[in-house]
């Protein structure tokens, strides 16, 4: 019974150790060695989930089941089926418990990013003039900051400083935008 006990300590040791490395070495690193943890479903919508991702799920499930038998034997009379059953259900909660976590986590991240298509349909306000057939700036609210892009008119035309505009078009190096008239 004694090395049963030493065995199973040693099995959730080894495992927790292992999964707590990964996990490290995944957060400093930047690396996407795997962004899940119940077996191959991805949890970041941009990652593929990576490679030791069930990996990790095993691991998780070792180390939460061999320390749920050892504690049972320790505290209880139960025949090793019982146990067996005890530490699998436990392994098992500790998976789906984990991944609902990661899940909720990452549903309330958010992207810290904006970018120039989400100006279009906004109204913007021309901040240096845009001539005739060129390229002028505007100031334009995007996720809650004015920002401030390079323009040009649709039709060419030339719009002066302090117009409203507004946006048609993002395109790689600027808004397309006409002259907004709020009637």
């Amino acid at each position: 019974m004694e090395e049963l006990l030493n065995l199973l300590f040693w099995i959730g040791a080894l495992a927790g150790v292992v999964l707590i490395l990964l996990l490290l070495l995944s957060i400093f690193s930047g690396l996407e060695i795997g962004g899940d943890i119940d077996a191959g479903t991805s949890l970041d919508a941009h990652s593929d989930g990576g490679a030791l991702g069930p990996l990790k799920t095993v691991l998780a499930f070792a180390a939460v089941g061999a320390f749920t038998a050892r504690a049972v034997f320790l505290n209880t009379a139960w025949p090793r089926g019982f146990v067996a059953v005890a530490a699998i259900l436990a392994g098992l909660a500790a998976v789906l418990l984990l991944s609902w976590f990661f899940r909720w986590l990452l549903k309330n991240q958010e992207e810290g990013n904006w970018h120039a298509w989400q100006a279009e349909g906004k109204v913007g306000i021309v901040y240096v003039p845009i001539p005739e057939g060129g390229k002028g700036r505007i100031t334009v609210a995007i996720e809650g900051a004015d920002r401030e892009l390079a323009a040009k008119s649709q039709d060419g035309s030339a719009i002066g400083s302090r117009a409203k505009v507004l946006v048609v078009k993002a395109e790689e190096d600027c808004l397309i935008v006409l002259p907004y008239d709020e009637n």
